[in-house]
C-alpha cells in the first residue's frame, strides 16, 4: 500500500513539478527535485519521528545496502556499483550507525542478513523500483534538452565493437556531450534501469524485462600461454584440444565483475570434461604478465593483445572455444534520437 500511495503522488508530484518547470527542466534538476521529494514522502509515510537519524537516510545508501544484500558480499557489491570496497564497507557501517541496529553479521567466511536487515531489504526493494522508473520517466520527458548522453562499456566492448560504432556516433552528433563510463555488465544493466547510462555495450547474456538487447558480434577466444610451456609450438595455425590445459591455472580480469565471461569459460571447460581453477586478476594487463611469468593460461579475444610481450605465445583451441557475445542494451520505451541513431549504427556495424 505504501508502494502503492508513493507510485501515485509521486507521478502526480512528477507532471506538475514538469508543468511548472517548463519544457526544458534539465535532467540533473529534474531528477535531484523527484529524488528529494521522493525521499521527504518515504519518511512522511514511514511516520518516523522528527528527532530520528532514520530521516538522514539517503537514496544512495539504499542502494549500496540493496546490492550488498542482494550478493551478500561487500567486494561484489563494490564491483557492480563501481566504487571501492572501502567505500561500500564505510556506507554500510553508517547506515546501520543510522538506523540504529545491525544489518549484516559478518564472519571471515560469510555474510548475512539480520533480521533487521531481512525487513529493510523488502521495504526499500519496492521503493528503489518506483525512484528508477521515476527517474527514467524525468530522463526520457528530458533528454533531448539535456544535451548529455551518457554510455556504460565494458573492457571487452571496448576492445572490439565499440570503437567504430562510437566513431561514427560522435560524427553524427557533434555538439551532443557524450560520456563513457567503464562498467562491468550487472553495473550497466543497473545504470540502465536508474537512467544513469543511456545505453550499454555489454557481454551476452543479460536480461531484464525494462531492457532491449541485442548481440552484435560473437568472438571466439583464444589462449594465450608462456612459452616455456610443454603445449608452446613454434606452428601457430596448429589447434589444441582445451583438456590439454586442464592442469593449468586459468587467469580472467575482473576477479568476479566480468561473470558473463566467467560462465563462458565454466561451460567450454565443461564440455571439454575438466572444472578450471580459475585467478582472478585486476586488469588484464596483469593477467598476461601472470602468464608471462609462467603462473597460468588466460583468454583473449585480440592478437594485438600480446604484440609487445616475447614470452607470450598465442593457441588455436580444438571445439569447444569459448565464444563471447558483445550486446548493446538500452531502456524499451526511450524515445531518445541519440538512441535511435546509435542503434542504427550498431545494426550496420
Amino acid at each position: 500500500m505504501i508502494v502503492t500511495l508513493l507510485t501515485a503522488t509521486t507521478l502526480r508530484d512528477l507532471h506538475h513539478g514538469k508543468a511548472a518547470a517548463g519544457a526544458c527542466v534539465s535532467r540533473v534538476t529534474g531528477i535531484k527535485y523527484f529524488r528529494a521529494r521522493l525521499q521527504s514522502m518515504i519518511w512522511k509515510l514511514y511516520k518516523f519521528p522528527k528527532g530520528n537519524n532514520m530521516q538522514c537516510m539517503e537514496v544512495r545508501e539504499m542502494r549500496c545496502f540493496l546490492r550488498v544484500a542482494e550478493t551478500l558480499s561487500f567486494k561484489r557489491a563494490a564491483e557492480i556499483l563501481n566504487v571501492s570496497h572501502s567505500v561500500t564497507t564505510k556506507t554500510i557501517a553508517q547506515l546501520e550507525h543510522k538506523i540504529g541496529t545491525p544489518l549484516f553479521t559478518r564472519t571471515t567466511r560469510r555474510v548475512a542478513l539480520t533480521p533487521a536487515g531481512v525487513l529493510l531489504k523488502r521495504e526499500t526493494e519496492e521503493l528503489i523500483r518506483n525512484l528508477d522508473r521515476i527517474q527514467r520517466a524525468v530522463r526520457h520527458e528530458t533528454g533531448a534538452a539535456s544535451g548529455r548522453f551518457s554510455i556504460g562499456v565494458t573492457p571487452i566492448a571496448m576492445q572490439s565493437a565499440f570503437p567504430p560504432i562510437m566513431r561514427a556516433f560522435r560524427a553524427l552528433h557533434p555538439g551532443l556531450e557524450v560520456t563513457v563510463e567503464d562498467l562491468p555488465t550487472e553495473a550497466q544493466v543497473k545504470g540502465l534501469l536508474s537512467a544513469q547510462i543511456d545505453v550499454g555495450f555489454l557481454i551476452a547474456p543479460a536480461s531484464d524485462p525494462e531492457l532491449e538487447i541485442q548481440v552484435l558480434k560473437e568472438q571466439k577466444m583464444r589462449l594465450a600461454i608462456p612459452t616455456c610451456h610443454p603445449h608452446f609450438s613454434s606452428d601457430g595455425e596448429k589447434q589444441i584440444p582445451l583438456c590439454a590445459f586442464a592442469t593449468d591455472t586459468f587467469l580472467v580480469p575482473g576477479s568476479g565483475s566480468n561473470d558473463s565471461f566467467h560462465e563462458a569459460i565454466y561451460r567450454a571447460c565443461d564440455t571439454a570434461g575438466f572444472r578450471p581453477k580459475i585467478r582472478g586478476c585486476d586488469e588484464r594487463q596483469s593477467c598476461l604478465g601472470l602468464v608471462e611469468a609462467g603462473m597460468g593460461v588466460s583468454f583473449v579475444l585480440e592478437e594485438a593483445e600480446i604484440a609487445l610481450r616475447p614470452g607470450l605465445a598465442l593457441v588455436n583451441l580444438e571445439e569447444p572455444v569459448p565464444c563471447l557475445g558483445i550486446a548493446m542494451a538500452w531502456r524499451r520505451n526511450d524515445p531518445s534520437a541519440a538512441l535511435r541513431d546509435i542503434r542504427q549504427l550498431a545494426g550496420e556495424a
